[in-house]
């Protein structure tokens, strides 16, 4: 299983520090985030889902759920990637069951 380490997502609190109205779950959050959930992040101005199988710290490493990208991206369906909890802008389930 190749990892690819993903260096194009979004920094959510530096955006959230520069645009207030950005909407996304807290740091708090952030910290409860196990395998098994899906979460979203964003990648070349799209978002899309992920679900996270490994936790490491602050690291997190999951399979991209989205099938289709409009823009070009260093990650396809299915792709494994490493991120950080930084990135996440939303965490949509936890083990099937909205969160």
């Amino acid at each position: 299983m190749d990892i690819i380490d993903v260096t194009t997502l979004l920094d959510v609190p530096e955006l959230q520090e520069s645009f207030l109205g950005f909407v996304a779950v807290t740091d708090c959050d952030r910290e409860k985030i196990f395998p098994g959930m899906e979460v979203s992040t964003r990648s070349n101005g799209e978002t899309f889902r992920v679900k996270i199988e490994e936790v490491n710290g602050q690291e997190l490493v999951g399979k991209v759920l989205q099938t289709e990208f409009y823009f070009d991206q260093p990650f396809g369906f299915l792709d494994w990637i490493r991120f950080e909890k930084k990135n996440v802008i939303d965490i949509f389930t936890i083990y099937g069951v909205d969160y």
